[in-house]
């Protein structure tokens, strides 16, 4: 059974989740519950949703999990409305490799979620500290190139 602590304050929440990928859905479903309560655009709530999917399931299936404020371990999912963006932010225990956009070749099926993110992320970056490595999004509306 999958541990989920939710915490809310007034601009940004958290969830901690176990390492199970069927926790990836609970976690889409309530950033989309809580964006939709705000003045964020649904095309943007709609690309956060594809991020926090793919930054979600890159921690649970590369990296080594952290531990939680129960007994359990797993990933810590964070979000904010920021005017008229959102900030993403998951963090686990680090993996073998500092999180990067990848090129697979065709055949492989893995190694796109960054890749995903960068196309879709206004921007993103990774930090890192001891015994935790976090990757921040940051979300927003289009703007055309005049």
């Amino acid at each position: 059974m999958a541990t989920r602590r939710e915490a809310r304050s007034n601009s940004a929440r958290s969830v901690e989740l176990t390492g199970e990928v069927s926790n990836v859905p609970h976690a889409r479903h309530l950033v989309a519950e809580d964006l939709r309560n705000t003045n964020v655009s649904p095309t943007v709530i709609e690309n956060a949703l594809i991020v926090v999917t793919e930054l979600v399931t890159n921690a649970i299936l590369h990296a080594q999990p952290l531990p939680l404020s129960s007994t359990r371990t797993g990933v810590v999912l964070q979000w904010a409305v920021l005017g008229d963006d959102v900030l993403i932010e998951v963090s686990d225990g680090g993996g073998s490799e500092r999180p990067q956009v990848r090129q697979p070749t065709s055949t492989e099926d893995q190694g796109r979620g960054l890749s995903i993110v960068d196309a879709i992320a206004r921007e993103w970056r990774v930090r890192s500290e001891p015994g935790r490595v976090t990757v921040h999004a940051v979300i927003g509306p289009w703007t055309p190139v005049a």
